[in-house]
């Protein structure tokens, strides 16, 4: 694919100023989790790894995976403050304001219009799941600078800056594990295919990234072992599919919480498959694994489905919208049907003082009465889309 110069300076100007805006206001309003009142929460081992780096802990004792993402805590542990909520929502804030050039260069790059580019930003953007809301109800979390690594990964991919892949190979490993069954995924497909077609360099690259990933998440686990002995990513995702196959109930919700982290864009992809599968677009080759793994990683990698399944958004905004060829009509239907799963007037409840409410929030775990209301506001996606926003192809 070649390089293209569709770039907007003024658009990622006012990105930057808004998502700013968007960062003061949900952090005046939005309830920071007081994790410490419920062990569940991820932001308990994230601080035992922060006060070790921070030199308050001697010994280094989380269970895995958390031990192993170390980037976060560490680079988060040297800033001088002494609250740790307001280190990590610096961090976070570096992050969320940092993936923004790169997604205004990777979007047109790939075909999709200013109009697009700039909905699929406000989506991962604002949406409560997403970049600001979610990583401020619960600061103390390493997720946001995957929506980063993941565009460089892209751009990489796309562009053929093969040496920008050699660099983040390593950065991404040790700030999460996942970034190494993303290549080894690269690997297999689109990498055997670009071998059998001559594209051998290519190949080379993905295989020398996946060895970086691979011996760095082997050094960083030498160094900071989990406490829980035995544990690993194969074992937990055994121990995820044994819960999955004891709680049938579980693929409802995990359905549902697809519904809810990407609205009626998803349901139009579902019933308008067949454009993306016979696609012969080379871009679209490399965003098929990578939506799938995220697919997966959503019902296997843990109970989080909303959370996890949203992580892929870069991916998954990508492939949705750059099919989408609608009319005016259309896309005020899209929007008006997909606008109120961003709950963009809400606030996350505090899951630590309120658990029963912050459930709720949550297809995964919230309770009957509240399955029955999202399975119905799924219901209507999926009849709108299938009979209002039938897609041409683009």
């Amino acid at each position: 694919m070649k390089s293209a110069k569709i770039y907007s300076f003024p658009d990622v100007i006012l990105a930057i100023i808004i998502s700013l805006m968007g960062f003061v206001v949900f952090n005046w309003f939005q309830y920071s989790l007081q994790h410490e009142l419920n062990g569940l929460f991820d932001a308990n081992q994230y601080q035992k790894s922060y006060e070790f780096f921070r030199g308050s802990l001697e010994t280094y004792r989380l269970n895995y995976p958390f031990s192993v993402r170390i980037l976060v805590p560490w680079l988060a542990a040297q800033l001088p403050f002494d609250d740790i909520y307001t280190n990590f929502k610096i961090i976070n804030l570096l992050f969320g304001i940092a993936w923004i050039p790169v997604w205004f260069y990777v979007a047109p790059t790939v075909g999709l219009d200013r109009f697009k580019t700039w909905l699929g930003w406000f989506w991962i953007t604002f949406h409560w799941v997403g970049i600001w809301k979610a990583n401020l109800s619960d600061p103390i979390t390493v997720d946001l600078p995957l929506y980063l690594f993941q565009l460089l990964l892209l751009l990489a991919l796309t562009q053929r800056k093969w040496w920008l892949l050699i660099l983040i190979a390593p950065i991404a490993t040790i700030q999460k594990e996942s970034f190494l069954p993303i290549l080894v995924v690269l690997c297999l497909y689109p990498g055997i295919r670009w071998f059998q077609k001559g594209k051998r360099i290519q190949f080379i690259y993905l295989l020398v990234a996946l060895a970086l990933s691979f011996i760095t998440l082997k050094t960083t686990s030498l160094y900071f072992p989990g406490a829980n002995t035995g544990k690993n990513a194969i074992i937990n995702l055994f121990n995820n599919t044994l819960g999955l196959i004891g709680h049938p109930d579980l693929l409802l919700r995990w359905g549902l919480s697809l519904s809810l982290a990407y609205g009626a864009f998803i349901w139009i992809m579902i019933w308008n498959r067949k454009l993306l599968i016979y696609s012969e677009n080379e871009f679209q080759k490399v965003l098929f694994p990578l939506v799938g793994v995220y697919l997966f990683f959503s019902l296997f990698a843990g109970g989080d489905f909303t959370r996890i399944a949203f992580l892929g958004a870069p991916f998954m905004m990508l492939l949705f919208l750059q099919k989408l060829t609608l009319s005016f009509r259309q896309w005020i239907i899209l929007l008006a049907i997909s606008i109120p799963v961003q709950r963009l007037f809400e606030f996350i409840p505090d899951g630590g003082s309120d658990f029963e409410n912050w459930k709720t929030w949550y297809p995964e775990y919230a309770p009957w009465n509240w399955v029955v209301i999202y399975l119905v506001y799924t219901l209507l996606l999926a009849l709108i889309s299938k009979k209002y926003l039938k897609v041409n192809p683009s």
